[in-house]
Formats: structure tokens, sequence, C-alpha cells
């Protein structure tokens, strides 16, 4: 019997077997190459000239005068960079391959020069042709040398802050680290630091000579806390602080013809809502259907509100006169509405106790502290104060400031208090500004009252109650602005209650930095705007000369 086997695969020749291998060899071949090629010469791009020859180190040696915090961190990075146990870079004291200095521009960390005055320089700007500039002999060499090329006259001190204590017409550039609110910052080419950081000189941390491969390797290894030694902007917290809105009287009137209940803010409200906390001294209660009539009872509608959403108001201050002219009923049902509207309030409340407490905010890091009182009233004793049932300001006493303020540093590191004083009734007869009212009030005395809160541990001592701008000054090392005058209101009849200021206070790191004021006016429109040129110098000079 004949068994015939059969398959469906046919059998390979062994030629064509042959001609596989060598297909399979030369694709292996070709796929082993292309991976090569693909890995190492990727890795290449990344680390190029040193792959592949033998990993080479680079010695690194520090310029005198960089802080040792910044060379500790700087060491610490870098010294874990390394390959089969060999490290990257080698710290030496001399002779290195590269030298980390100061340069100018951006660097591995970068540091900020800004130029300051006097606290009462009436001058805003940098203006090197014009003024005498210091800045610190303490400063390392090649710092001082990047300041010299670009200012030749610039002179080296030791103490350039008491300089410019006494002489208000000399300017110093100081790194940011040094910026304080006992100082002025100054603008730089058009440019104010603290809001654009292009108003300053900046000097980098480089190597020398420079070498792209290896400042890519520090670039990539140098942790985030470095930068922190540096000015970091995320950490800045602004505060505009103004003085008195009153939406009344006539300038109702001219809210109400325009149709916009936001009328008196339209050119302001795009500075007033550019902090991140916008406070203002609100002193008038909404009343449903207020009517705009003369003379010294007021009220205003509900809907005028807008001008403070419009504004970006955050923090309402309750130490005003006149929130219980209608009643404090109408006081307290706009407290309601403050709180329906998200906005906070101090210095007065819906009873006694809501008057009394503190505000606390946490600004971008910084914890602030709000306190407000009405002096005027105390002394008068009229129902404005709050009362056990009854909505009003918060009651003034020493006792209770120097406790409040003992009990607000448990939990701030800046105070702010608001004291709502006496008026400067005295105004002229003319449109002329009247120079008397610039200055503290002498009886009662107004300086002693301010300053007795200074003594106490405020930061900052502000009165809300002018309506005209008074002089301000460093008193034992702390601000004291005595008034703001009007932010909305319808004084027109004099220079001094058109004029205003508004406090923009910057926070950074915990502390006070700087308050720069910013000034205003109203003309007969009522719609208040920040001046410039000579009608904010004006201002300035009066309120240096009123000192």
């Amino acid at each position: 019997m004949q068994i015939n086997i059969s398959s469906s695969t046919k059998a390979i020749p062994i030629k064509k077997k042959k001609k596989l291998g060598i297909f399979k060899f030369i694709l292996s071949f070709f796929l082993g190459f292309l991976g090569y090629f693909i890995i190492f010469g990727g890795i290449q791009k990344i680390f190029p000239h040193d792959f592949v020859k033998p990993y080479k180190q680079y010695s690194i040696s520090f310029d005198n005068g960089i802080p040792t915090e910044t060379e500790d961190k700087i060491k610490a990075d870098l010294g874990s960079v390394g390959f089969d146990e060999k490290k990257r870079f080698a710290f030496v004291e001399k002779d290195a391959d590269f030298n980390v200095s100061w340069r100018e521009g951006k660097g591995i960390i970068t540091q900020y020069y800004v130029p300051i005055a006097h606290l009462y320089s009436v001058e805003d700007n940098f203006l090197p042709t014009k003024q005498k500039i210091y800045t610190d002999i303490n400063y390392p060499e090649n710092v001082i040398a990047i300041l010299r090329s670009k200012y030749p006259t610039i002179n080296t001190i030791a103490n350039y802050s008491s300089l410019l204590d006494k002489n208000t017409k000399s300017v110093a550039l100081v790194n940011f680290d040094s910026l304080t609110y006992k100082n002025k910052l100054l603008y730089l080419n058009g440019k104010y630091f603290l809001d654009d950081t292009s108003g300053s000189i900046e000097i980098g941390l480089g190597i020398t000579p420079n070498n792209a491969f290896v400042q890519d390797i520090i670039d990539r290894n140098i942790s985030n806390d470095i930068a922190s030694i540096s000015f970091d902007k995320s950490k800045l917290g602004t505060i505009n602080q103004t003085g008195v809105t009153a939406l009344t009287r006539n300038l109702a009137t001219k809210i109400d013809r325009s149709g916009d209940m936001g009328y008196a803010a339209q050119l302001i409200s795009k500075f007033l809502k550019s902090a991140d906390i916008t406070h203002v001294s609100n002193e008038i209660s909404s009343v449903p259907g207020c009517k705009p009539s003369q003379g010294m009872r007021f009220c205003a509608r509900p809907e005028y509100l807008k001008t403070l959403t419009d504004s970006g108001v955050d923090i309402v201050e309750l130490t005003g006169n006149h929130n219980n002219d209608y009643g404090a009923i109408y006081n307290a049902n706009t407290l309601k509405s403050y709180t329906k509207m998200g906005i906070k309030y101090f210095g007065g409340g819906l009873n006694t106790a809501d008057s009394k407490k503190i505000l606390y905010l946490d600004i971008k890091g910084t914890k602030v502290a709000f306190l407000g009182y009405n002096y005027y009233d105390t002394m008068q004793g009229t129902a404005e104060i709050a009362g056990a049932d009854r909505a009003g300001s918060n009651k003034y006493s020493p006792a209770k400031i120097k406790a409040d303020i003992a009990t607000a540093k448990k939990s701030a590191s800046v105070i702010i208090v608001d004291i709502q004083f006496q008026e400067c009734y005295s105004y002229p007869t003319s449109s002329a500004a009247y120079l008397p009212c610039y200055k503290p009030l002498a009886n009662p005395d107004q300086q002693e009252v301010f300053r007795m809160a200074v003594d106490y541990g405020a930061d900052i001592v502000v009165g809300t109650q002018a309506h005209q701008p008074q002089t301000y000054e460093i008193y034992n090392g702390k601000l004291i602005f005595y008034g703001l005058g009007n932010l909305f209101f319808d004084q027109t009849p004099w220079v001094g209650t058109r004029q205003g200021i508004i406090l923009t206070h910057y926070l950074y790191n915990g502390k006070l930095i700087q308050t720069k004021l910013t000034t205003t006016y109203y003309q007969d429109d009522m719609r208040t705007y920040v001046t410039t040129g000579s009608a904010r110098t004006y201002l300035l000079t009066l309120l240096k000369n009123a000192r």
C-alpha cells in the first residue's frame, strides 16, 4: 500500500534560505544602527561634545561679594550633578575654569538696583544729570563698576540712608533688598519698579567666560529656592487706601443726571481696582428713595453703591460721622449690603461688639490688621458711636487702641490704624489754597493723638476725617498721614477740598516696603482723576511745606 503525504507549505530551497538570512542580517544591522543614532544622537544634542568622550569635570570659583547663603545654595545644587560617581563640578578658590560673578542683565539669580530719595522729596523721577547720586560702598566691586559704567558721577558712601535723611535733593541706587518705606522709590526711565521691574538696573549672577553648554547645565540644576533669594513678584501685595467717600448732595445730583450710578469713579476706577485690596472710608449710609439735598444731613441711594463695585472696593472703613444721619437702621442695612456684596468692614458695625472687631487680611503672604476709631464723635458724645443695639462707629480711647494693637500684633505683621479726627473747617472765602488746613490740627492736638498710636505699636496711622489732604511724616520710624482728603464728594469751592491722596501700600515677605502717594483732583463735574505734572507737584509741595 502506497501512502502519499502532502503539505500546504512548500519546502524553501536552500538558495532562498541563504538570501533570506542575508536580508535579515542587513535589516538587523540597519535597525541597530538607526537605534544607536536615535539614542546616542539624541542624547548628544542634550549633552553635546561630552557624551562620546570622557565625562569632563569643570572647576568653579566665586567672586567676593556674593552672599554666603547664595554661594552655599549654588554649591549644594551643582555639587549633586555627576556621572558614574564623578562630579561634574569642583569648587576651588582660584584659577578655575569658570568664575561666578555679578554682571549686567539676568542671571542664575537676578538682583534689582532701584533709585530712592528722601521720603519728603517732591521729585518722582530719577534724573542722573540733575541729582547727586550715591550707592553703598559695601556693594561688590564689580557691581559698583556696573553702576558707574551707566552713571559715571555716582559716589560711594558708607551710610547713604543717613545722607538721604538730611538731604532731600540726593538720590541713591540700592539693591531691592534695601528698599524701605522710610525712603521714596523713584521712577527709572518712566517705570516704577514695584509695578514694572524694568524700572531698575538688573544685575545677575553668571559665569565667565561664557559657555552655553556649562551655563545650560547650571540653569537646569539650580533649584527654585535659589530664585527666592531675589525679588519674587508673586509675594508682592498691594493696598489702595483712600480718603472720604460721600456720594451725596451735589454729587448725587450729578450721578442721577448722568444715568451712571458709578459716575463719580469713571475716570479713576481702573487705578483704584488695580491693587489687591482697595479701601474706602464711606461715611454715608444708603437710604432707599434718598433725594439729593443741601445741608449737613446726608444719605445716598442704594444704587450709588455701584461706584464702590466699579472701583473694586474690598474694604469699607466706618469711622465716619454721618452714617447715622438718617438713623442707625439704615446704617445697619447698608452694612448688610456690604456683606452681600463681598465687601468687608471695620471701624464700625451693627453694634458695640461688632464695631470693635479688628479686620485681618492675608495679602500675598503678609498678614495685615485694620483698626478704626471715631475720635470726633467720642469727644462730642453723639449717637454716631455704636451702642449695644445700635449700629455706629467704634469708640475711641487711648487704652482701647493700646490693647487692640497689642492683640493685633499676635496675628499680624503690619498694623494700620484709621482715626476719624476733627475736621479743619477754616476754609477761605476764595478758591485759593488755604495753608493752615494742610497742617495737623493744633487744637485738639492731632499730632499728639496720632503719634500716640505709633508709640503703642501701629505701623501706619491715617486720618480719614480730612476733606482736604494734610501733611505726612515719619515718626519714631513709622508712617503717619494726617489726612487723605476727599476721594468722592461735592466740595468744589476750594482747591484743598478738590485735592486728594491715595496711598498704595506695598507689602513683601511679611513687611511694608513702600507707600506710594498718588495725587487726585476733581473739577466741577466731580469725577475724580489722578493728577500728574504741575498739579501733582503743587500738592506735594504744599504738603512738604506744611510739615
